[in-house]
Order: structure tokens, then sequence, then C-alpha cells
């Protein structure tokens, strides 16, 4: 579910299968969303319970991940039986990795199966944030990319940057991590308009910014 997932909204191209563990390296994709914020998802091992030995070093990887995250996806087989267990499990994973307290948006998958709908709508009261989607067909996504936008809002930085013409590395890691909205050369600086994560903004040198 997260590897189609991932393909639907990024067109990443990895392996999606109805195995566990299909995924064992994170996949990480650049995200467009509604108001041109750009955003990256990672793709990453499922969670559950008492991971076998020998793969506790490709899980590495992916507690790095979830502990860097400004935002958790939490995709669940809605269509499942035995969905509350699926919960649960991941949910005690997340306290173990001290990530309890990380925005969560719950995506209720495969609600193109009736089974699904009629989960998503039991589960969704458990959730602060959810939304209820197909990956494979597609529906719900636009409700999912919007969430999410919504839920990045606080966390992006919209900014005036007055840059020397010199610090090339720098101009074309603000195109590489943000939107740049408009930019222009004045005189031996170059004018930026752009919007960037909060984490990045605080990397930049403060003399920078004009606003």
């Amino acid at each position: 579910g997260k590897s189609t997932l991932l393909n639907r909204l990024t067109n990443a191209g990895v392996l999606a299968d109805d195995k566990l563990f299909a995924t064992l390296d994170p996949t990480t994709r650049q995200l467009q969303l509604p108001n041109h914020q750009l955003c990256l998802l990672t793709d990453t091992v499922g969670f559950i319970r008492k991971l076998p030995h020998h793969l506790v070093e490709a899980f590495k990887a992916t507690l790095e991940e979830v502990n860097e995250a400004d935002l958790l996806l939490h995709v669940i087989d809605a269509s499942q039986p035995r969905v509350d267990e699926q919960i649960a499990a991941v949910e005690a994973v997340l306290k173990e990795l001290g990530a309890q307290d990380k925005p969560v948006l719950a995506v209720f998958n495969k609600t193109d199966l009736e089974r699904g709908r009629n989960q998503a709508i039991r589960l969704a009261e458990r959730f602060r944030h959810s939304v209820a989607m197909s990956a494979a067909t597609g529906e719900g996504t636009p409700a999912l990319c919007q969430a999410i936008a919504d839920l990045l809002r606080d966390r992006v930085a919209h900014l005036r940057l007055k840059i020397p013409a010199g610090e090339g590395r720098w101009i074309a890691a603000i195109h590489a991590n943000g939107k740049v909205h408009a930019q222009k050369v004045s005189g031996k600086h170059l004018l930026v308009e752009a919007t960037v994560s909060a984490g990045f903004a605080a990397t930049l040198d403060p003399k920078w910014i004009c606003g």
C-alpha cells in the first residue's frame, strides 16, 4: 500500500508488492503540493513488532527517517479484517522510537473495496487527521495532497532574499529545496522570493533575509 501510494503521488516507480518487507530501503521522492510547496515523501519498511534480526540493518534507515520527518503518513489497509491490531502494532513501534508525538495523518487505503470504505468510516474517529482513498484507483488523492499541505503549512517559510551573486551553491540549493516564485539580478546580488521549509530557512545566512 505504501509503495503504491508513493507511485501514485510521484510516479516514483517503486516496487509495489503485497508482501511483508517488499520495501527494505527508504525511497524518497519530491512532491509538489496544491499550494506549490515542495515536500519529500519517503517510503519505508513496514512497522511490525519483533522485527526479524536479519532486517535490523535495513530497519535502521527507517528509524532515522521517522525521527527526522515533519509529518508521518500512517498508511492503513482499511480492507484488512485485523486492521485494529495492525494499527496498534504501528503505534507501539512509534512509541518505542519516541515518535509518538509526531504529527500523524492516517491514510485509509483500499476504499475502492466495500470493507475498506466501511472500516475507514469507523476508524476515522480514532485519528485527529485522516483521509480515505484508494492508491490503486487514485480516488481521494487530491484530498490527501491538500491534507498534507494543511498540516505542513506551519513548517514552511515564505522569504524574500538578497543573496550575493557569488553564492551560486546556495542559490542552487534554494531551487532544489523549495519553490522559487521570482528572482532577478540587482547589482552584485540576486533577489529571490521563495517558499522553503522552516528547517532549510534556518540554514540560510540571516543577512540575506529581507522579509
